[in-house]
């Protein structure tokens, strides 16, 4: 399917500009096209991928991390070393320093991080209720911004929150001292679920 899609552009861009100029500017287009799939194709294995939200909350998964949805459409990570609410929807903007200070996009980094801070705490209280209800142990919420782009450093600090590129927030997560065991790790995101389940 990918090779018969390939093949009607390039055969496309030849007739294009076969109508546009002549038959040869149509056959060079159209040889254009298909060097450029031939190397792209061959040089893809060798171009890092860019860390998706997918790629990192599999690999968190693997490591023992489990997965309960905010109702605002953030993730809360749960596993070994704590838990974690990840803010992965600003993942395709980049950091930036302007005249106001930092930005996360167009918008002020600061109060990117003020709304995550907040849905933080009040994840933090819906799983405190449910902790002490149950008898588990009681965890801080660690907000986490994933973001695109240089950063002045691997892992940024701003307030609570944690701001960093994928692979530097799965190295910071799986960083962290362990505080809670498999079992914990279930029973308090089995709570998370349901305390976190719109209502």
């Amino acid at each position: 399917m990918r090779f018969a899609v390939r093949a009607l552009v390039a055969a496309a861009a030849g007739v294009m500009a076969a109508g546009f100029l002549d038959w040869r500017a149509g056959l060079l287009v159209a040889g254009l096209v298909v060097v450029s799939y031939l190397l792209l194709g061959g040089a893809a294995p060798r171009i890092p991928a860019p860390w998706g939200r997918g790629r990192l909350l599999r690999a968190l998964q693997r490591h023992g991390y489990r997965i309960a949805a905010d109702p605002a459409g953030r993730h809360v990570l749960i596993g070994p070393g704590g838990v974690f609410l990840l803010e992965s929807r600003a993942a395709r903007n980049a950091v930036s320093r302007a005249d106001g200070g930092w930005r996360i996009g167009d918008r002020p980094a600061e109060r990117v991080v003020d709304r995550l801070a907040a849905a933080a705490v009040r994840v933090e209280r819906a799983l405190v209720r449910t902790a002490r209800a149950r008898g588990l142990p009681e965890s801080a919420v660690v907000p986490v911004i994933v973001v695109s782009g240089r950063l002045p450093e691997p892992v940024m600090r701003a307030d609570r929150a944690v701001i960093a590129r994928p692979r530097a927030v799965l190295r910071f997560i799986l960083d962290r001292p362990e505080e809670l065991d498999p079992a914990e790790v279930d029973a308090l995101t089995a709570a998370a679920r349901r305390a976190l389940a719109p209502r």
